[in-house]
């Protein structure tokens, strides 16, 4: 799971918020009737939502037009005062074979502008009035902001400010009012689900010295007693290696004209020395390269680069190189 949809449901959480207002108004028998406000979403212009309709179609009768209302994200800033710990795992879910995980959020502020179009200042009062009781300072949102969350996220949203802008029509004697509210989100961002399979069998391998050698062998059923030691362990002696060898370095002590002496620094957990298998090539530099095991002499005799590579193969396939440039 790359993305979670994130800003997209912060948008759809503030327009099902701002979604059941209403105004209300006399018909011509002095009956008193209610009007929902709809509301979109727009990036754009706030004017532009009238695009299709004349100034005489706004100003008249026709409350299938006004009022209306947009909602827009401005701007995101990131909140520096809430960051945490990006390296602690969060949303933790184990399934059968898998285990699903994220890293900490980052905290951002999500600013929105919304805006309601309106015949006159009747309508406009109507509508701060239900609006601005709402936060008391804020007003908190539960939404499940990123896809493997148990439990919502309580998300606040904090009004900032309302502003009202009048566009006047001497010639209709009526007025189109606007009233901008802006927003504040402390949300968060999150990165991808990361998934790992799960552990379904564990082995500890030890040296055990018998007779003046050491075995490989596998412990299982072990206790830890008080002391932090291990009591009663159950050893199985180890028939099969699974781990692959590990490089280290390739060193070479003063490299220069003439013969310089290589040696490969690793380690290997559960293999003989006699099982392993080193192959050596020179990639780069003109001169004779003759591996004996975990060394290796390179005579050369212009000075360069050059460019050698060691490999180590253990007896069940596995294996690991390292390439290095000496210069002279």
């Amino acid at each position: 799971m790359i993305h979670h949809g994130t800003i997209r449901k912060y948008t759809a959480a503030l327009m099902g918020l701002f979604n059941n207002f209403e105004i209300q108004y006399e018909d011509s028998n002095d009956n008193l009737l209610s009007r929902s406000i709809p509301i979109k979403y727009s990036s754009r212009e706030k004017s532009n939502i009238l695009d299709a309709y004349t100034t005489e179609q706004l100003l008249s009768g026709n409350y299938n037009v006004l009022p209306r209302a947009n909602l827009a994200l401005v701007s995101m800033i990131r909140a520096d005062d809430r960051i945490k710990n990006k390296n602690v795992k969060i949303n933790t879910v184990a399934f059968e074979n898998t285990i699903e995980y994220m890293y900490n959020s980052v905290p951002y502020e999500f600013n929105y502008d919304l805006n309601f179009l309106c015949r006159g200042m009747n309508e406009a009062a109507m509508i701060v009035e239900q609006v601005l009781p709402k936060f008391n300072p804020i007003y908190n949102i539960d939404i499940y902001d990123a896809e493997n969350l148990n439990e919502p996220t309580r998300v606040p949203v904090k009004l900032l400010d309302v502003s009202i802008q009048t566009e006047e029509y001497e010639e209709l004697s009526s007025n189109i009012m606007t009233v901008t509210m802006s927003f504040s989100i402390q949300g968060n961002l999150y990165p991808p689900i990361k998934s790992v399979d799960r552990i379904k069998e564990f082995k500890m391998t030890i040296n055990q010295l018998d007779n003046n050698y050491f075995s490989r062998k596998a412990m299982m059923g072990w206790d830890v007693d008080i002391n932090g030691g291990i009591e009663n362990p159950t050893l199985t002696e180890v028939t099969d290696y699974t781990f692959a060898p590990t490089i280290i370095d390739l060193v070479a002590n003063n490299f220069a004209l003439g013969i310089n002496n290589l040696t490969l620094i690793y380690e290997d957990k559960d293999s003989k020395y006699s099982e392993l298998v080193f192959e050596w090539e020179l990639l780069d530099g003109t001169g004779i390269l003759i591996g004996d095991g975990d060394t290796a002499t390179l005579q050369v005799s212009v000075a360069g680069n050059y460019e050698v590579q060691a490999k180590i193969y253990d007896s069940t396939g596995n294996y690991v190189s390292i390439t290095k440039t000496f210069t002279i």
